[in-house]
């Protein structure tokens, strides 16, 4: 069994606060339990430095450079974590392909935000999906707080490199965008 592969399978088990970093991509790590992977694609759901639950993320496996795991900074969160009650946001995705996990996360969530973050200035769009094929995803955006310019969006699936949802700024957004169709 391969090295990572094998680390993934503990990680998930244990349920182990992690630190996942892609640093080709991202300066930030992002930090949370593995909840579940694939041959391609991690599946975290996410914890703020305060302990409290903030979304999920998908990302490809070829993205990550390192994670981390144990440590003092990790312990620290995962103590605030039980003294909060927080569980993680983990509720089951299909994750055997960008396209399925695009269709599982709007239908579980009601939107889903995707990251190009290969794009100069790494962007993010949140929104519901008009529709999917093997190469792109057209999507209904939001916008955002202060512009709420809802528009469509065409978009390469190669281009995305990460899935969200159910963050707090999300969850603001797509609330704003319902209240406002």
């Amino acid at each position: 069994m391969r090295a990572m592969q094998k680390m993934l399978q503990q990680l998930k088990k244990s349920q182990a606060l992690v630190d996942l970093y892609r640093d080709d991509l991202s300066g930030e790590s992002l930090t949370g339990v593995i909840t579940d992977y694939s041959e391609d694609l991690v599946y975290l759901s996410l914890f703020t430095e305060a302990g409290l639950a903030n979304g999920i993320v998908v990302c490809f496996r070829s993205d990550i450079t390192r994670i981390r795991w144990e440590g003092n900074e990790r312990q620290a969160i995962s103590m605030l974590v039980d003294a909060a009650g927080s569980k993680p946001t983990a509720p089951a995705l299909a994750i055997d392909s960008l396209q399925s996990v695009l269709e599982s996360v709007c239908s579980t969530f009601g939107y889903v935000n995707v990251l190009a973050e290969r794009m100069n200035g790494a962007e993010t769009f949140i929104g519901k999906i008009a529709e999917l094929d093997a190469e792109s995803l057209i999507l209904d955006t939001f916008g955002t707080y202060s512009s709420r310019d809802r528009s469509k969006l065409w978009l390469r699936l190669s281009d995305i490199t990460r899935v969200d949802a159910d963050a707090s700024y999300e969850r603001s957004v797509a609330y704003i965008a319902g209240r406002s169709s």
